[in-house]
């Protein structure tokens, strides 16, 4: 045996030694001051916030492949993609729907069956997308009751800066993204464009193959600051985004594929126009926000009287005023106000008269951030919506935060939220004539029922251990983090989807109120990273979800002996909860950071449990008032499944220019099923290139 010793100069050591404390205390540095604006609406430090904030950062995104905010979110803990035409996200295991999205703090619209299509907003030019779970009504109103994500886009740094990058995606798009900008102390200009064009393609499906139609798409984005007098600032930005699908895709409806040919194009719009006027401690402002939203569909069979055409235009004004003062060393007050105007036109929501529907509603805010004592922390907030079709709704929410020691956070809160019933829910009228899916929806206004806005009572407590360090030995230091989240929401007046009655053969289903729920779980995340003496960096994150989401009339019923199929009577021991929950779910991911920090390699794995999908359903309605079919058989769900991700970066110099080389395969174990689980379409391999300008 050959044994080689390698000596190493003490001076070498040495600097290694010290470039690696550097290292960790530039980490520590960054997550003692990192900033969020999401809670509270204001600036405040993330460690310190009562209301609890997840922030996904640039760097995070960098070193993946995923080109939208779909694909970005599912590696989150707690938040699985849902929807069998588009995707959405679940949270809270609440659907899509009760999710608020937004992008620099302003909504974005154009939800198709409770859906925002995740995969129109591009993670191009994000700097780091912020998530609240729980309900947030006290700020933001409606669709904001299982919680709100926040988008923020990137600031210039000062001088000239920008970069060009390129990335091709099997099974998905080629795309091609500029982002650029200038800053200095008094103006900031910056901006991006992306174009996304993806080839059609078909995936085996037993005996049968499934089509995926082409697309194109493309999103820009300019962004502005300008501090033109003492004191004032003024912002805006106006952001573009297009896309076009065209030849032969599927929908999954009711457990059959449904198969058409055509043609999507989608286009929106959205600007804000905002001025901050600060002095001293105070500070005001004013934004005025307008946004539309087009869709047309090309139908290869007529959808009843609409034809093969189907149209939609929605749009949104808002004019929002917020001001904010600190009192004293530690209270800050902020009340506020908006007036929002939204409509919605098309094939689906134009009455007889060809007049459509639209919302006016007027909001005024309060919130109070306190700080007694140098070791505990509050919020205190409520909203007042009053809509000319609901009517009104108030929303108060209290969040505490405990510090107990130096590393140790405890935070709770309790609130309420609402969502209003929405256009598709009050007015649509629509028949669906694709074979194997025909069926009318008729919504409720124009069937003379009345709805009223679902209400949630929520309550959220975690327990978190942050800046953990300790030296293994003289070469290597371990960082650590860990959290420990128990939530509930118990939901009441809940809209759902029924079953009217059958007209010429074909069944009508409208909206009403009826359902009680609640969903409820536990969150557990981990965060390790052994920081090596030469400054490389070895970290696991990992997190884990377990989820309990049932229906309280089922229950109820189970109870009282007035559930059960052919079978017999059911026993709560059969009852598997909601539809499309999955009870365990979990993310976890490893990354190397070599030394100079020039190349960088990640694995990431998504645990999804298994799920019910009504469409499998085989017992039929197990209690006829309201008529409700439940998951209580094993082939009523879907199997589990686990996404694994390997990708990798490397930078280097070429002609004074920093060039970033990446590549990866996402779903390595091939996991798809086009109609029970469309947001999976098998493995895809990644490359891309990026060049700092």
């Amino acid at each position: 045996m050959l044994l080689l010793a390698v000596s190493v100069p003490a001076g070498a050591r040495e600097a290694d030694s010290v470039r690696a404390r550097q290292i960790i205390d530039s980490l520590r540095t960054y997550v003692k001051s990192q900033i969020v604006v999401t809670g509270t609406r204001n600036e405040v430090r993330l460690k310190d916030s009562p209301v609890r904030v997840e922030v996904i950062g640039k760097e995070r995104i960098a070193a993946t492949g995923m080109t939208d905010l779909g694909d970005l979110l599912k590696e989150q803990p707690g938040m699985l993609i849902a929807g069998s035409v588009r995707s959405g996200i679940q949270m809270n295991g609440l659907g899509p729907d009760y999710t608020l999205i937004l992008i620099d703090g302003q909504p974005v619209i154009g939800r198709i069956a409770g859906v925002l299509d995740l995969s129109r907003i591009s993670v191009g030019n994000i700097e780091r997308v912020e998530i609240v779970k729980g309900p947030m009504s006290s700020m933001f109103g409606s669709e904001a009751l299982a919680g709100v994500i926040n988008i923020i886009t990137k600031r210039p740094s000062d001088g000239i800066n920008g970069s060009v990058m390129l990335q091709g995606l099997t099974r998905g798009p080629l795309e091609a993204r500029v982002e650029g900008g200038w800053g200095s102390n008094d103006l900031e200009l910056s901006g991006f464009i992306n174009i996304k064009r993806s080839p059609a393609f078909s995936l085996p499906l037993d005996t049968l193959s499934i089509p995926y139609a082409a697309f194109t798409d493309g999103t820009s984005q300019l962004k502005a600051q300008w501090k033109f007098a003492k004191g004032w600032t003024a912002r805006g930005w106006l952001r573009l985004f297009g896309s076009e699908t065209q030849g032969s895709f599927i929908e999954s409806v009711a457990g059959q594929i449904a198969q058409n040919t055509g043609s999507v194009t989608q286009w929106d719009a959205s600007s804000t126009l905002g001025v901050e006027y600060q002095s001293g401690r105070a500070r005001l402002t004013v934004n005025a926000y307008g946004s539309t939203f087009n869709e047309r569909y090309n139908f290869d069979v007529a959808q009843g009287a609409a034809g093969s055409t189907d149209d939609l235009q929605r749009r949104i004004a808002r004019l929002y005023s917020q001001y904010d003062v600190q009192l004293g060393a530690a209270n800050r007050l902020t009340v506020g106000g908006e007036v929002l105007y939204d409509d919605i036109d098309g094939s689906r929501y134009r009455d007889s008269t060809g007049t459509h529907p639209f919302y006016r509603t007027g909001v005024a805010f309060a919130q109070w951030e306190g700080m007694p004592l140098d070791w505990i922390s509050y919020v205190v907030s409520a909203r007042y919506d009053g809509n000319n079709i609901f009517g009104d709704a108030i929303s108060p929410r209290f969040s505490l935060l405990w510090k107990p020691g130096e590393h140790i956070r405890m935070s709770g809160s309790i609130g309420t939220g609402f969502k209003a019933p929405d256009f598709r829910q009050l007015y649509v009228t629509f028949s669906n004539r694709l074979a194997g899916a025909g069926y009318d929806l008729i919504g409720a206004e124009r069937l003379g029922n009345s709805l009223q806005p679902e209400r949630s009572l929520s309550y959220d407590i975690a327990l978190r251990y942050e800046d953990g360090q300790r030296e293994l030995s003289s070469r290597v230091s371990l960082l650590y983090s860990a959290e420990l989240r128990a939530f509930r929401n118990d939901l009441n007046n809940l809209i759902e989807f029924y079953y009217v009655q059958t007209i010429n053969n074909r069944d009508v289903y409208s909206y009403r109120n009826i359902s009680r729920a609640f969903t409820q779980g536990i969150e557990a995340n981990l965060r390790l990273a052994l920081a090596k003496e030469n400054g490389a960096m070895y970290t696991i994150m990992g997190g884990y979800q377990y989820l309990d989401a049932n229906d309280v009339q089922i229950l109820e019923a189970i109870d009282k002996g007035q559930a059960g199929t052919i079978a017999g009577p059911l026993r709560r021991e059969d009852y598997h909860g909601l539809w499309g929950r999955s009870r365990h779910s979990g993310t976890i991911r490893v990354q190397y950071d070599a030394p100079d920090r020039l190349w960088s390699a990640n694995v990431r794995a998504q645990f999804v449990g298994r799920y019910g999908d009504e469409s499998l359903d085989k017992n039929g309605p197990v209690i006829s008032d309201p008529p409700r079919k439940v998951l209580d058989r094993d082939d009523e769900f879907v199997a589990g499944y686990v996404v694994l991700n390997v990708g990798g970066t490397y930078t280097l110099d070429i002609a004074e220019r920093r060039v970033v080389l990446g590549a990866g395969i996402n779903n390595i174990l091939d996991r798809f099923h086009p109609t029970l689980i469309p947001s999976l379409v098998g493995r895809q391999g990644y490359f891309q290139l990026t060049v700092q300008l």
